[in-house]
């Protein structure tokens, strides 16, 4: 029913505007074909599409498809805020949403944002289009992927950055395709549907200290009354934390703050002059001594029901290229052997 109450409104609509199929199609950014499925209530467009048709047309997508509204669903399970600013992309045909991190702040500019929430509805922005393959996961490497697969339909990448637990829980509820997963090589977490994996790197775990500093040992940051920058309890470093503070005999790290990624975390650590755990990239980045806790293998899991996406392949085939290699390994603290290979 959705789809033929959408299919008598588009019609109409078209036809007030004097607008031929074509021509509203052209308009949209859709295909002609699409436009006559949709009218002969044999489709019902994805959200995108739907939005698109609306703008065309000088409408609403409620008015346009008054029972076929789809929500968008937030990729990691979390509420969104109302006027967050919003990147965007589509799991089957399911449009997902994460908020723009670090306030849209990237580097010495803003990030580019699909859209913004909007009392409790998503407008996308003119010229937004979905991202094709929606990755969770906390390797800062992500962005790289990202920048080089942008512009490409579905064969573009949104990487949201979260711990591996809530990449996982996100990829368990199916809103994103794959999820980015690290830990000890023989201690990684089960995967909760069937996965492909692909190795992306390896790389250490420790702790970051501000140089003014003078605790030159893990024994001596978890031992020496200094803050700690910490993840919350899902992430792996975290996790990696509490192992090493149980070794030596304490119950729990120092308090410190929660940062939402190895990045943020050496940043806060560097600004507080204080010791963050994190990776030894991220260490590197802001001139911070590191001290290492687990060597940590890295890798992508992919829910095998997506296996044909097209944005599965693109990314395969990026990850095992010298183009993505050369430009991540000149960061530092990574060992890119076999990136990309099926694990």
């Amino acid at each position: 029913m959705a789809a033929i109450a959408g299919a008598s409104a588009l019609r109409a609509r078209r036809m007030e505007c004097g607008l031929t199929q074509a021509e509203l199609a052209a308009r949209a950014g859709v295909s002609r074909q699409l436009v006559a499925a949709v009218e002969l209530g044999q489709n019902t467009p994805a959200v995108d599409a739907a939005l698109r048709l609306a703008g065309a047309l000088a409408t609403t997508v409620e008015q346009l498809f008054p029972s076929g509204r789809r929500d968008i669903e937030p990729a990691l399970g979390e509420p969104l805020r109302e006027r967050s600013l919003l990147r965007v992309g589509r799991v089957g045909d399911q449009l997902v949403a994460t908020e723009l991190a670090d306030h849209g702040v990237a580097g010495a500019g803003w990030a580019k944002p699909d859209a913004i929430l909007e009392r409790g509805a998503v407008r996308l922005f003119p010229g937004a289009l979905p991202a094709g393959l929606v990755l969770a996961g906390c390797d800062p490497a992500l962005g790289v992927a990202e920048a080089m697969l942008q512009g490409l339909g579905p064969r573009s990448l949104l990487a949201i950055s979260t711990a591996t637990g809530t990449a996982l829980q996100s990829l368990a509820g199916g809103r994103v395709h794959a999820a980015l997963v690290h830990g000890p090589k023989e201690g990684l977490p089960a995967a909760p549907v069937s996965v492909a994996r692909l190795q992306l790197a390896r790389w250490r775990v420790g702790l970051a200290v501000a140089t003014g500093r003078r605790h030159r040992s893990v024994e001596a940051v978890l031992h020496g009354g200094i803050r700690i920058v910490q993840r919350d309890r899902a992430a792996a470093s975290q996790q990696a934390l509490e192992r090493a503070a149980a070794e030596l005999g304490r119950d729990s790290p120092p308090r410190g703050p929660r940062a939402t990624g190895h990045i943020e975390a050496a940043r806060i650590a560097a600004t507080l002059n204080c010791a963050a755990v994190t990776t030894e990239a991220a260490a590197a980045a802001f001139g911070l001594r590191f001290l290492a806790l687990e060597y940590h293998t890295v890798q992508i899991w992919l829910a095998r029901r997506w296996r044909a996406h097209p944005g599965i392949e693109a990314l395969g085939d990026l990850l095992a290229s010298r183009a993505f290699t050369e430009r991540v390994g000149q960061l530092g603290g990574y060992d890119l052997t076999d990136c990309g290979a099926r694990v």
